[in-house]
């Protein structure tokens, strides 16, 4: 590994300038190839973050000698192809949430990954958020007691991509696009913890022009009592919010990490500090990249292959996530019965 950890994204929507902006955040590590498939849209990316390679060919950036580790953060469908490709090259690898479309794709890239010894990095950052991270110390140190449930809560109005709203290129809906960011947090409320029990509500209530849901409930029942509800919505207008909540014997707690700075406003037809924005009253952050957990998680890759640090957010994770979400639909054609695990 170079002194620099050099990265090459494939992809080069939203969620790519708000890694690249993280990435500068970050010492020792830099961007130097983003790959998208328009050569427009990654020499925007590039001429903004000064990454010195921009290209219309995924397969550039990853068989680049000046790439150490390949961030796949294209649609979905593209996530297995290019990750085994990326270990086939010999290089570690970051990929986006969900892991996969699919838990058979899914399994083939964490069989790819260990055939090839190299790491490979899920980026589920939710988990890694401060707040996140302060709410799961005190739960494992019993500050509240046993928990017997807890609850997480992610939404918005919707994506900002067609290819979110359609099976074949996203692999599912809101469940898919939020839930996993839910689970992910409440799974690390609660390690260790077989789940006995997955239930699952689907429903599309605005986002009809797709064949995906814009509305999810999944409910986890875990071994020893305790229950788990992740909701997720692209039906929320006004902006975004993300909160959990734990109950114990001794005591509850509400997380609200969606809404860090304190500030509430209301601007016609955009948002504070953001001309994307739709309007209407939101509550901006102070600092998304960092109270979003986006630093924190390439600090933790930095540690992974720097010091041999164990990564907060693995494959096996992904996998877990994976297996949850499908039980979750399989229970909602099924009318909301469950499906039995364990998970």
């Amino acid at each position: 590994m170079a002194e620099e950890i050099r990265l090459g994204f494939c992809g080069a929507g939203k969620i790519v300038e708000t890694h690249l902006a993280a990435l500068e955040r970050v010492e020792g590590m830099s961007a130097t190839a983003v790959s998208s498939r328009t050569k427009k849209n990654a020499r925007r990316l590039a001429r903004r973050f000064k990454v010195p390679v921009a290209t219309d060919d995924h397969q550039q950036v990853i068989d680049s000698p000046q790439v150490d580790v390949v961030f796949v953060a294209a649609p979905n469908y593209l996530h297995a192809p290019l990750v085994i490709a990326a270990t086939q090259a010999g290089k570690h690898v970051i990929v986006e949430k969900p892991l996969a479309t699919n838990l058979v794709e899914g399994k083939k890239m964490a069989a790819a990954v260990r055939k090839a010894g190299v790491e490979l990095f899920y980026a589920e950052q939710l988990p890694l958020a401060p707040k996140s991270q302060a709410l799961a110390a005190a739960v494992a140190a019993g500050e509240f007691g046993d928990l017997h449930f807890a609850r997480q809560v992610e939404r918005h109005s919707g994506p900002y991509s067609p290819w979110f709203f359609r099976k074949e290129t996203a692999g599912g809906g809101v469940l898919v696009d939020l839930g996993c960011h839910s689970i992910s947090v409440l799974l690390d409320l609660l390690p260790g913890r077989e789940i006995e029990a997955v239930s699952g509500l689907i429903r599309t209530y605005r986002h009809t022009d797709g064949d995906v849901e814009d509305f999810s409930l999944v409910r986890m029942e875990f071994a020893g009592g305790a229950v788990a509800e992740a909701e997720n919505s692209w039906c929320y207008l006004g902006g975004f919010e993300s909160v959990t909540e734990v109950y114990g014997a001794e005591g509850n707690a509400v997380v609200d990490i969606g809404k860090g700075s304190g500030v509430t406003a209301f601007l016609e037809g955009r948002h504070l500090g953001d001309r994307d924005g739709e309007g209407g009253w939101h509550s901006p952050q102070h600092d998304p990249l960092w109270e979003n957990g986006y630093i924190a998680q390439f600090e933790a890759i930095k540690a992974t292959l720097r010091e041999g640090a164990p990564y907060p957010q693995t494959v096996e994770d992904g996998l877990r996530v994976l297996r949850i979400m499908t039980a979750a639909y399989q229970s909602a054609a099924r009318g909301g019965r469950p499906a039995r695990g364990p998970f």
